[in-house]
């Protein structure tokens, strides 16, 4: 996978980032910083390809997701973050995921469906990908998610409110942020998720 890596102080949080449709490993980098400004920056561009635009997993049309993709998109984003994660001697556990959209679905799944030490994570607008195999608890993870509620043309309320359930079924520390611009990020957002990860 194609991927940015930019070092930032010792002390600033350290962000794996996670474009939606159509972005690349730059598209979040500005976002980030606003999020912390020393902060470290493992960005990727997704591999997937749909009429020109990067995406991480494959899609059969809008919101119909291509499963076997899903999984073996997964399977492989996991693995390069841990590998890359090693070579920089960067605990797992460090890592924060960003994510919008696209990105921020399969970022969301992975935390799901894969046991992992990767537990945090800020997900503009996602929704829920209907894949519900695992149930092990997620009492280690601290999620923040945002979504534009009506105004979303792409995140339906009843997708949204079951990948929220999802997280906390399983114990997850989940904190929910509506907003009223659809399904673009708004600076208020990054503001409200900038605040969270002082918390």
């Amino acid at each position: 996978m194609e991927y940015l890596y930019q070092a930032g102080k010792p002390e600033g949080k350290k962000f794996i980032l996670l474009h939606g449709t159509g972005g690349d490993e730059t598209s979040l980098v500005d976002l980030a910083k606003v999020l912390d400004a020393d902060s470290t920056i493992l960005s990727f561009r997704g591999k997937i390809e749909e009429d020109g635009m990067n995406r991480f997993f494959k899609r059969n049309g809008l919101n119909q997701f291509d499963f076997e993709s899903l999984e073996k998109e997964t399977d492989n984003l996991l693995e390069v973050i841990t590998e890359i994660s090693a070579e920089k001697g960067i605990p797992l556990e460090d890592w924060i995921l960003v994510g919008y959209s696209n990105g921020a679905n399969i970022a969301a799944h992975l935390l799901l469906e894969r046991e992992t030490t990767l537990s945090k994570g800020i997900f503009f607008h996602p929704m829920s990908l209907e894949v519900h195999t695992q149930s092990f608890i997620l009492a280690d993870k601290k999620i923040w998610v945002s979504y534009g509620g009506a105004q979303d043309p792409i995140v339906s309320d009843e997708s949204f409110a079951e990948l929220v359930a999802a997280f906390r079924d399983r114990d997850a520390d989940i904190t929910v942020v509506e907003t009223p611009y659809g399904h673009q990020v708004s600076m208020d957002e990054v503001q409200n998720a900038r605040e969270w990860l002082k918390g």
